[in-house]
């Protein structure tokens, strides 16, 4: 591609790369840039994520998570792909085409949580595109969203909005979280023996190795929550971002499913204790989804856009599948009917 580079992330000017993050990530480029050996898994070198240079200068990332796949009995590793972003002053050329065609190259399967401008690239690539996922939201304190509220019988409105909450809730007892980082080895252990959705076709593998990463090795384990009731398991972060404090359940997994959402109304019932202000998850499980709206309102119930494609050598595409078995000549897309039951790992 004539006066553009591609480069791997550890191949280029660290400072370059953080005056890029300060134009493209203002809220998040101290966090991403400090820790973005933990973010991209930078020691999986299979998947290191792209930039895009012109005369010596970073103009686009498309930043990579490597994950391990269980594909017809078979483990491979597929890219996850993240913080895709080109500066606002080369967008309309195409580049971030180009960009995304180069990170096809690394592996048979790539995948994509994407906005509406990464959507059209995707699609372009003709990737396949599943909105069974869905992201869950439940404001605590209306306060902190409607600003009309915010006079002095603030406290007045939300002590009676707190209140209403826990009358529905008054039957259940007050849920105790443990310190993730001080409890890590029991909730391991648990976790090994959790029951998986097994698919013949495909599932992300989720092993010990998987659990060290996105936990113990989290740079704010120690704000890690974890959750426990009668075999159901939730490890959930505790944020307080622009003064809003925030509970966000990022796995949940059980032994025993049969009271897998009235851990739910327990977490609810202690974030309220807690003073939280927004309780925010997602989950592609849609009977899960259902037992619990009472906690998640329909109305802030939103579908997170997946893209999704792989290679046609190893696509587990269903014998009666209407999915092309190429794409670009290249390229074929897993069947809607897998995807749906894909449990996508939750983005950072």
């Amino acid at each position: 591609m004539s006066g553009y580079d591609f480069k791997t992330i550890s191949k280029v000017e660290k400072d370059k790369l953080l005056s890029f993050y300060k134009i493209v990530f203002k809220d998040r480029y101290k966090i991403l840039f400090e820790n973005q050996e933990w973010f991209y898994r930078l020691k999986d070198n299979n998947c290191e994520p792209i930039v895009l240079t012109t005369a010596d200068k970073i103009i686009g990332q498309l930043g990579t998570i490597p994950i391990k796949v269980k594909i017809n009995n078979k483990i491979k590793t597929a890219c996850w792909y993240v913080d895709f972003a080109i500066l606002p002053e080369f967008k309309g050329k195409g580049l971030g085409y180009k960009l995304a065609k180069e990170g096809m190259k690394k592996t048979d399967i790539q995948l994509a949580f994407c906005n509406e401008q990464a959507l059209k690239v995707y699609k372009r690539l003709d990737w396949s595109i599943n909105t069974s996922t869905k992201r869950l939201a439940r404001p605590i304190n209306p306060i902190k969203w409607l600003p009309i509220l915010s006079n002095s019988n603030s406290k007045i409105f939300k002590n009676f909005f707190n209140f209403s909450i826990n009358k529905k809730l008054k039957d259940l007892n007050l849920i105790k979280p443990y310190t993730f980082k001080k409890n890590s080895k029991s909730f391991l252990d648990s976790f090994l023996k959790r029951k998986i959705n097994e698919f013949n076709s495909l599932r992300f593998l989720r092993d010990e190795e998987w659990f060290n990463w996105r936990f113990v090795e989290f740079p704010f384990s120690e704000n890690l929550l974890a959750f426990e009731l009668n075999g159901n398991y939730i490890i959930a972060h505790s944020i307080k971002s622009k003064n809003i404090k925030r509970l966000h359940v990022i796995f949940h997994y059980y032994l025993n499913s049969s009271e897998e959402e009235k851990i739910y109304f327990l977490i609810l019932k202690w974030a309220v204790e807690n003073d939280f202000d927004l309780i925010w998850s997602c989950s592609v499980n849609q009977k899960l989804i259902h037992k619990i709206k009472t906690i998640f309102p329909k109305y802030l119930i939103k579908s997170m856009k997946i893209a999704v494609i792989i290679t046609p050598e190893i696509a587990p595409v269903l014998p009666n599948s209407n999915v092309v078995t190429s794409a670009l000549g290249i390229s074929a897309t897993i069947p809607e009917k897998i995807i749906k039951e894909i449990p996508f790992p939750i983005p950072l």
